[in-house]
């Protein structure tokens, strides 16, 4: 029988919430829209075929989350991931549940922490 850790409950807590927020579907695509680059509300509405109202409605979720940041630029306000919270996630899942390691292998997936983006 393996031997069973115990994790850092308030990681387990903020680990949930987060992935909470990115069970919605929507939410996910905005982030994964935003993995590749800044974007506009009207961007991303139109890319999704999103109504302004949906999509502001969910971006303002995840910027309420801090996992998305926005920086107005005239009357355009532009959405990116914030990279630090983004950093934190990973470092919790190989932290908290690799204990410290820097290689994980999920069945045929090989991750790999970048150590340089520590």
């Amino acid at each position: 029988m393996p031997v069973r850790r115990t994790f850092d409950p308030a990681y387990v807590a903020l680990a949930a919430r987060w992935l909470g927020l990115l069970s919605h579907e929507t939410r996910l695509h905005l982030v994964l829209s935003l993995a590749q680059g800044p974007g506009t509300v009207s961007e991303l509405c139109a890319h999704h075929g999103l109504p302004q109202s949906n999509c502001s409605h969910h971006l303002g979720i995840l910027r309420n989350a801090g996992l998305v940041v926005d920086e107005r630029d005239g009357q355009f306000v532009n959405y990116r991931l914030n990279v630090e919270v983004w950093r934190r996630i990973g470092d919790g899942f190989f932290d908290q549940l690799l204990a410290g390691a820097d290689v994980a292998t999920l069945q045929h997936v090989r991750i790999e922490r970048n150590p340089r983006g520590r």
